[in-house]
């Protein structure tokens, strides 16, 4: 299984009892707020480099991998600045997004009908404290753009203790922000790092214009792993060159 890391701007995911409360946590728009588009202020960019932002993130993923009939998890999607691209270019089903906060949710689903992409089925759900066990499906791909750096060590631990029931055996887990990342994190998964990289290294030349600098000026880390780790040797080592 792969993961992947960014510098970015999202959010942070869950919040854990006697822990740090999550970065939204107090965050509450109501209908007319969502509608104005306000929840783009609160995310990094906003309204200027929402669209470029999202674009990135959907550039980054097929460059390491994703494809049409991937089955993907948006981890903290927040109101789908990139999801409204993962759902256009993926199968009708094959989307899966969650977050805590419940205006985000709400304007999340908003988006899918206002952009017409209902047929596409995505689901879109609140999830608080990584309770993954709810989710019944698997995943190829997963990315986690902006989220596990904005929290504490006991809501990661929390987090690598249950993604790994998500994942397929050579799933992809792109991991945004990682400076923090360590192999002993990832123990708990069954992971391990295959590779890091820097925003430097990528190639990606279609997400937009002036915008994309602004992105792309941001280092990111890229790590690959696989969750089964006595495969890691055999199935790793034809991806450790990293996203194309």
């Amino acid at each position: 299984m792969g993961v992947i890391t960014l510098r970015g701007a999202l959010k942070s995911l869950s919040k854990v009892k006697g822990a740090a409360a999550g970065k939204y946590t107090d965050l509450v728009l109501d209908g007319n707020a969502i509608a104005r588009g306000e929840y783009k202020q609160h995310l990094g960019g906003g309204s200027e480099g929402w669209d470029a932002r999202g674009r990135f993130q959907l550039e980054l993923l097929r460059a390491g991998g994703l494809q049409t009939s991937s089955n993907l998890l948006d981890i903290g999607c927040g109101p789908l600045r990139a999801g409204v691209h993962f759902i256009r270019y993926l199968n009708a089903g094959h989307y899966y997004g969650f977050d805590y906060n419940l205006s985000f949710v709400e304007a999340a689903r908003r988006l899918i009908a206002e952009n017409g992409l209902e047929e596409k089925r995505p689901t879109v759900v609140a999830l608080a404290n990584f309770e993954l066990k709810s989710i019944d499906r698997m995943f190829d791909h997963a990315i986690a753009f902006s989220v596990l750096n904005h929290c504490n060590e006991a809501q990661r631990s929390l987090f690598f203790a249950n993604i790994g029931r998500c994942l397929a055996p050579a799933a992809k887990l792109f991991i945004s922000h990682g400076n923090w990342l360590k192999e002993e994190d990832l123990a708990p998964a069954r992971l391990v790092i295959l590779r890091r990289f820097e925003a430097a290294d990528l190639n990606l030349d279609n997400t937009g214009g002036r915008r994309r600098s602004s992105v792309r000026s941001a280092p990111s880390t890229s790590l690959g792993g696989f969750r089964i780790k006595e495969r890691a040797s055999t199935a790793g080592g034809g991806q450790r060159s990293g996203p194309r």
